[in-house]
């Protein structure tokens, strides 16, 4: 007798490895396992207003320029050039090249004004947030303190303690490569961020205030407020960045001697409208961090 499996034949008949009785046991066993299971109190879950707490997903509370911290900074001259350039390209229809927009690592401006949910995961030891856009992982390390031969990042390197309910985050070691945020409020590699997280008292509210000290590029420190809301039952999507440019998504950007760093360094030409079969790598731009 010849029985067909997902397209194996198998010759002759059936045979099960054990007596009827053994199966019968067998199954009465795990009948009672998952009944035990099933009336067992599942495990109790953080309550949202627990103020020590930061689980779960939450979204940016909208305002009235989202990814801009504002054009009312105090700005050093330099600072200041950099962000009328760039007001004065985008009213005329330009876009300067971002980190966003380039698939970099979005650092302080993804750190304040993510543009789509995030996930927060919390341990003893360390808060972990994870952003759907730019699908960027950020760490704060708890009771902690900063290395002493630590790499400089877009992000940096952030440690936090409790004061009260409010987790106080200090925040430095930048690389000098991002902006604020997406207009292109710039920072020097000297910035240090301080970050005030406060949830509010029934848990749906995170409140974020920001003080920023860059004696780089503006005159003395300035603070920020953004907040974010809980976002239950929001599950983060695929984000999809270039793996491969193509020249024709970068002709639109306007690049500079700061934003030069963003440039990709392989792309894949198009002629015609269509895309060559070949990558063109160039060096990459080298631009110094600001001192």
């Amino acid at each position: 007798m010849t029985h067909s499996t997902h397209g194996f034949a198998i010759t002759g008949p059936r045979r099960f490895p054990y007596g009827l009785n053994h199966m019968a046991a067998i199954s009465t066993a795990v009948i009672a396992l998952l009944s035990a299971s099933a009336l067992a109190a599942p495990p109790a879950a953080t309550p949202p207003n627990d103020p020590h707490n930061f689980e779960g997903t939450w979204t940016d509370l909208p305002a009235a320029s989202p990814f801009l911290l504002g054009v009312d900074l105090p700005y050093k001259p330099e600072a200041q050039n950099i962000a009328a350039d760039h007001l004065q390209a985008f009213e005329a229809g330009h876009t300067f090249a971002s980190a966003h927009l380039t698939c970099r690592p979005t650092g302080v401006q993804g750190i304040t004004s993510p543009k789509e949910a995030v996930l927060v995961m919390q341990t003893p030891e360390e808060l972990i947030f994870i952003s759907q856009e730019d699908r960027e992982v950020r760490r704060i390390w708890l009771n902690s303190e900063h290395p002493k031969d630590l790499r400089p990042s877009y992000s940096g390197d952030a440690i936090g303690h409790w004061e009260g309910n409010t987790l106080v985050v200090d925040v430095v070691d930048f690389n000098g490569k991002g902006q604020l945020d997406e207009v292109g409020n710039p920072h020097s590699n000297q910035l240090h961020l301080v970050q005030r997280i406060t949830k509010s008292p029934e848990g749906n509210t995170l409140t974020s205030v920001y003080s920023f000290t860059d004696p780089v590029f503006y005159t003395k420190p300035f603070t920020k407020t953004k907040q974010w809301r809980r976002s239950e039952g929001s599950r983060l999507l695929d984000y999809d960045c270039a793996e491969n440019p193509r020249t024709d998504l970068f002709d639109t950007l306007t690049f500079n001697d700061r934003n030069a760093s963003f440039k990709p360094t392989c792309v894949r030409p198009v002629n015609n409208g269509a895309a060559s079969d070949k990558v063109v790598c160039t060096a990459p731009a080298t631009t110094q961090p600001s001192k």
